[in-house]
């Protein structure tokens, strides 16, 4: 068995009968262009033997790229999970053989097989893989969560393993949701204790190979990547001394044998590692936060960003006011605890628009104002966006993925009590109300996801007619 690194989670498994592409990224940027692939790599498509599997772990767009899937053969069977976005996609691509299929799922075809495995993740739908062929076992656990219980039964069914791209990062996106920057000790301690249950002969760390480079996004990378590659591997050394641990680089191959898993860097015609740049993801949590500003980076002219921004902003505030008795969850949490909230809307220019809601009257007490006229008192929750951001996401021009960088948001709500003479502040965490509307309330919401979709399809779609 021969495992190739394209590069971040991109990988080319050659079994006993079989050639498998597991979910291809191919160019930079991606990720709705919001990043690249970090070490800097060029990958060699033209190159790409005939592909005989492709295999996508999950949605989120740095392992399903839909400029990369139309690179790949319709004739490759697909395996994917059962996530209605993916099949729709490579539907409409022209895939005609799409296993999609559960975790835990066993294909065997030949002189080889393949296993789904699980994810501990509730909110995701993804799975990992286990490649088998009489050479050996590979597991890319990609990014899922695996469980104690997980391992012990993937290795009860497949035997020992002897590669394994192992997860050992904890990204800080949590900043964006105005949670604090933290070192992972949990998630490191789970993924150290993940590599010692599993044993496998050799490891490498897998699946994190990625920096932001859009416009107004650098700053981003010394304070969300807490983990590096190196300092996994050292803390592995110090409590697994017997595994064999590498670092994988694009272009690198990994040689399973029945004796030995043999490493061999930048070895691969089929990727070229063009730079070590990872120094840029050094974590540095003393970093500075610039302030908020509008790049504007796909050039939306004033006028559409000004009607875009009032169209949006009207229908959330109307959804505010209607809601306000009609029984909405959300809302009603607002209410509960007699919280304010302000959304704030900053234009290219540096002009910024308040939008503040007061939710402790019996109807909603609404302020419209620009930053001369923020309150001396912060609201209790806000959400801050830039323009361009809210006119993409929107029109569902861009994803979730591409916004995160221009919008911060923070809710410091809390219940107060007298219980006994004593004081109780008690955190109450609410949903941010501006990613509530804009994913559930606002015209088209239900149909967003598909709409972006077909706008990532449309040039590929057009080629087949």
């Amino acid at each position: 068995m021969k495992v190739t690194l394209l590069g971040h989670a991109s990988v080319l498994v050659e079994l006993d009968g079989a050639r498998c592409l597991m979910d291809p990224v191919f160019l930079d940027p991606f990720e709705d262009t919001a990043v690249v692939s970090c070490p800097r790599r060029e990958v060699h498509v033209d190159k790409l033997p005939p592909i005989d599997v492709l295999i996508i772990s999950h949605a989120h767009l740095d392992h399903f790229d839909v400029p990369s899937l139309a690179r790949v053969s319709r004739d490759a069977q697909v395996l994917c999970p059962k996530d209605p976005l993916i099949t729709y996609a490579l539907q409409q691509l022209g895939f005609k053989r799409v296993n999609a299929a559960e975790p835990l799922t066993q294909i065997k075809a030949g002189k080889y097989e393949l296993l789904t495995t699980l994810s501990s993740v509730s909110n995701i739908v993804e799975f990992g893989v286990v490649f088998k062929d009489r050479s050996g076992t590979f597991w890319n656990q990609v990014d899922t969560i695996v469980a104690p219980e997980t391992a012990a039964s993937t290795l009860a069914r497949v035997g020992k393993i002897d590669l394994l791209f192992a997860m050992y990062a904890s990204q800080n996106f949590g900043f964006f949701e105005s949670r604090p920057l933290a070192f992972p000790y949990e998630t490191h301690e789970m993924n150290l204790r993940n590599v010692m249950a599993i044993r496998p002969r050799m490891v490498a760390p897998g699946s994190a190979g990625f920096r932001f480079a859009g416009p107004g996004m650098d700053w981003c990378n010394s304070l969300l990547f807490p983990m590096a590659r190196e300092r996994f591997l050292a803390d592995l050394a110090k409590v697994a001394p017997d595994v064999q641990a590498r670092i994988a680089n694009p272009g690198d191959v990994f040689e399973i044998s029945p004796d030995a898993v043999a490493h061999t860097a930048s070895s691969s015609p089929l990727a070229t590692m063009l730079e070590d740049d990872t120094a840029r993801l050094r974590f540095d949590s003393t970093g500075e936060v610039p302030a908020l500003r509008d790049p504007n980076p796909d050039g939306y002219p004033p006028e559409r960003l000004t009607n875009a921004v009032d169209e949006c902003m009207a229908g959330f505030l109307r959804f505010i006011r209607q809601a306000y008795d009609a029984g909405d969850p959300v809302v009603a949490e607002y209410r509960q605890c007699g919280a304010t909230y302000a959304a704030a809307v900053v234009f290219p220019d540096g002009e910024e628009r308040w939008y503040r809601v007061d939710f402790g009257g019996a109807q909603p007490r609404v302020v419209i104002g620009t930053s001369a006229d923020a309150p001396a008192v912060p609201p209790d929750a806000m959400h801050r966006i830039v323009a361009s951001a809210l006119a993409a996401r929107a029109a569902h021009e861009k994803s979730y993925f591409y916004l995160r960088a221009f919008s911060r948001k923070a809710c410091n709500v809390y219940v107060l009590t007298d219980k006994d003479g004593k004081a109780s502040v008690v955190p109450k965490e609410l949903r941010d109300l501006l990613a509530y509307y804009l994913e559930r309330k606002a015209p088209g919401a239900e149909f967003a996801v598909k709409t972006w979709m077909d706008r990532q399809l449309a040039p590929y779609l057009a080629k087949r007619v």
